[in-house]
């Protein structure tokens, strides 16, 4: 189990709040039995239960509850072992359900006090100062001692008061303990949205307070990913398709006519490879119909250097094009369909393919992309969102 604080006066405030199982009639904590600390089942020390064996498949401090990977050292619903939810004024802490308080204050009528300096609770829960007097030090007085600070009437001291931490009215969050006047997480952990929680493992904060990890697993401050997937400045990519990262992290295909396919930079259907550059042998007119072949001014059109466009719907600089189909001149010239999106009717159209297919109709298009197709260019079968094929 991690050591959270060095210093032994914080450790022993750790081992009285963690162990407590609630409080007694003057407010201090009261000792609970292993049963009532982990629920009648009786949980495994965390020392055990947080190592995550190999056979479950789960990260160090997790075990694997009702199939999903869970941190026993922090999760309130599976506390110290699977199935041990604490109360719903508790935190789970170290594998062990805690006062959802921080440290040094006690629960009265649901409400966490500072017994030292609350007049409404002074000394005990429920014991309220007469009027005009202040509490001090867990006593009521005319007037607050030197080196205490007057909040309304009670006397706080701001380096160590938990809920008046640095000034008044300055709480800290469960889990955390006033130290010189700062809320301070126990070793290891780090406050975000007012919890203390372990960035190394912590699937809603993975490396910061501000990543969430969408497979809900944290391993050393990385999201870990699904299947074939890999983590990419925590996010989830698949290398072989996805262009910002093809391959490994970071590659990216920057081209509008490079896709990604096996864990490559690859020309869009269509295109073809000349020079470093993705064309279309069919209206390029440095390249008609092959690498190279440069119409030497004329258009291209068809694959073949033409004296004029006159057969062709449109022309588009030195391209003999149709603006209905044409992915690099959709729907007018020069608006060009990024990525390895199709123009369909001169519109720039999402598809894939289908692989479970190879004809038309097929059950694998729904959705958005519920048009099947028998897209001869491609020489595959896709599913479409255009309203016709290409």
């Amino acid at each position: 189990m991690r050591v959270w604080l060095e210093r032994a006066a914080l450790g022993a405030v750790l081992l009285s709040t963690a162990c407590g199982g609630g409080t007694s009639q003057d407010g201090t904590a009261t000792e609970a039995t292993a049963t009532e600390a982990t629920g009648a089942s009786g949980a495994t020390d965390v020392a055990t239960v947080a190592d995550g064996t190999a056979s479950d498949g789960c990260p160090t401090t997790y075990l694997l509850c009702d199939d999903e990977c869970v941190d026993v050292n922090a999760d309130a619903n599976n506390c110290g072992a699977c199935g041990v939810a604490c109360g719903a004024d508790e935190a789970c802490g170290a594998g062990m359900c805690v006062s959802d308080c921080p440290f040094g204050a006690a629960k009265c009528d649901d409400e966490c006090v500072s017994l030292d300096s609350d007049a409404d609770h002074c000394g005990g829960c429920g014991n309220a100062c007469p009027a005009g007097q202040v509490c001090a030090g867990g006593g009521c007085t005319d007037s607050c001692p030197a080196g205490s600070v007057q909040c309304s009437s009670d006397c706080i001291d701001p380096t160590t008061d938990p809920l008046n931490c640095g000034g008044c009215t300055e709480e800290c969050a469960a889990l955390q303990t006033c130290i010189s006047g700062l809320c301070t997480c126990p070793e290891g952990l780090v406050g975000c949205n007012s919890s203390c929680v372990d960035l190394s493992t912590n699937p809603e904060h993975c490396g910061d307070c501000f990543n969430e990890c969408a497979t809900g697993s944290c391993t050393l401050g990385n999201c870990q990913c699904e299947g074939s997937e890999a983590s990419c400045n925590n996010e989830c990519v698949d290398l072989d398709n996805d262009a910002d990262h093809c391959g490994m992290c970071g590659n990216d295909c920057a081209f509008y006519d490079d896709i990604c396919s096996g864990g490559s930079c690859v020309c869009k259907p269509g295109l073809t490879l000349c020079d470093d550059e993705c064309v279309d042998t069919n209206i390029d007119p440095q390249h008609c119909g092959m690498c190279g072949n440069d119409c030497m001014g004329d258009p291209c059109g068809g694959g073949t250097c033409q004296t004029d466009c006159n057969a062709f719907p449109n022309q588009c600089g030195d391209s003999c094009v149709d603006t209905e189909t044409d992915p690099s001149h959709c729907g007018d010239c020069d608006e060009e369909c990024a990525g390895h999106r199709v123009c369909i009717d001169g519109n720039c159209e999402d598809w894939e393919i289908a692989p479970e297919c190879d004809s038309c109709p097929c059950n694998a298009c729904n959705g958005d992309l519920d048009l099947c197709c028998e897209w001869d260019l491609l020489g595959a079968v896709i599913c479409t969102e255009a309203g016709s094929c290409p």
